[in-house]
């Protein structure tokens, strides 16, 4: 499975209640990370910005984030990672919104961004899987019982597992507004 270090960071959605309780219902099913990460969109993966260069960047991506108003996020349609470990995620239709903010910070402060092995595809993991068949049963138990929902988007959060491994919000940045500590 997925190993964190200490030194992992992300610049993440979070999704709100009452969303998040529903997409937890299928988490605490089907992904292990359930209690330590909560239902999120990964804008920017590990190992994004460390922690002693953050108060010096942050107004950098607030700036960006500055640039796009709010918006709302519909989760309706289910994907999947057809890779070990296999994923099943609910994909975010956004009007391409995510993939936008996405393209910010890979060129205004790309030392910061990874780069990924596949393109950028925004989506809420709602299960990883060992076997195929074990993915494509629980798709089959989503799809049968999962009912759209939407939620507006207003900020992005900072976030960094702590000792314990339970990741937390370090700072948040408002769309459309200014940064933030959480």
């Amino acid at each position: 499975m997925l190993e964190f270090a200490a030194q992992d960071r992300a610049l993440v959605a979070l999704v709100p209640d009452p969303v998040a309780q529903e997409v937890d219902k299928w988490r605490a099913r089907n992904d292990p990370y359930h209690e330590i990460v909560p239902p999120h969109i990964t804008v920017a993966y590990p190992p994004f910005v460390p922690h002693e260069d953050w108060q010096a960047i942050r107004p950098a991506v607030a700036r960006f984030l500055d640039l796009q108003q709010p918006f709302t996020i519909r989760l309706h349609e289910l994907g999947v990672f057809d890779a070990a470990p296999h994923f099943l995620w609910l994909k975010p239709e956004d009007d391409g919104a995510l993939s936008r903010i996405r393209s910010r910070p890979e060129e205004s402060i790309p030392q910061y961004v990874p780069e990924l092995p596949y393109p950028y595809q925004a989506h809420v993991t709602i299960g990883l899987f060992e076997s195929r068949e074990a993915l494509l049963s629980a798709q089959q138990c989503v799809m049968a019982e999962w009912k759209p929902c939407s939620f507006e988007l207003n900020d992005l959060v900072y976030m960094s597992p702590d000792r314990s491994g339970q990741w937390c919000v370090c700072s948040r940045l408002h769309l459309g507004g200014t940064a933030v500590n959480a």
